[in-house]
């Protein structure tokens, strides 16, 4: 049997999936393979904003940004992580995803970021914040597509940057021609 690799891409949660760390969230699948898979709740905001979280991380800058911040998963909630579409960011614990998008959670990218909010260049990389992951072991995330919970999906980073977030997880099933109802009518179908 051949591995198929589903990242770079979306994870789509079906409804109802059941699991309130994951109802009706969009996960950036980042990495898959056959050791398991990590990705990144992009739709659910966390209950402080980027200069609080900038602040607790030890940046006295005086950074007021008011920008969300996303809640990950429920792995490890208290690591912070940066999500960029800036494909020249290569330095030791990034992750990349795709051609374009990086994730990492090293101090330099909080750097980037928090010098990016103080000094902004020529529009920059497009970011977004996340507070822990979500992870799978080996063949777990299968077995969870297989039973319905999720409906993988390519990446759109449209989805990711131009789209508000309240809006993200209905966006994303349209991407495949789809809608959250379409896809309650397909799991309830051969149901008693």
């Amino acid at each position: 049997m051949t591995f198929s690799s589903l990242a770079p891409g979306f994870l789509i949660a079906s409804p109802p999936l059941g699991d309130p760390n994951f109802d009706r969230t969009v996960v950036l699948l980042a990495i898959h393979n056959e050791e398991g898979a990590l990705g990144f709740i992009v739709n659910r905001a966390a209950p402080l904003s980027l200069g609080e979280l900038l602040a607790h991380a030890g940046y006295d800058h005086g950074l007021e940004d008011g920008s969300k911040v996303w809640l990950g998963g429920p792995v490890q909630p208290q690591s912070g992580w940066v999500v960029s579409d800036d494909a020249s960011l290569e330095a030791e614990g990034v992750i990349a995803v795709g051609a374009r998008l990086r994730v990492s959670s090293s101090r330099s990218a909080f750097d980037a970021l928090a010098q990016d909010l103080v000094a902004p260049g020529d529009g920059g990389a497009r970011r977004l914040v996340v507070l822990g992951y979500s992870g799978w072991g080996p063949s777990q995330l299968e077995s969870e597509i297989a039973r319905g919970a999720w409906l993988p999906t390519p990446l759109d980073e449209r989805i990711l940057f131009e789209c508000a977030a309240e809006e993200r997880w209905e966006r994303a099933f349209a991407m495949m021609g789809l809608t959250p109802g379409n896809m309650m009518s397909m799991r309830s179908v051969g149901e008693a």
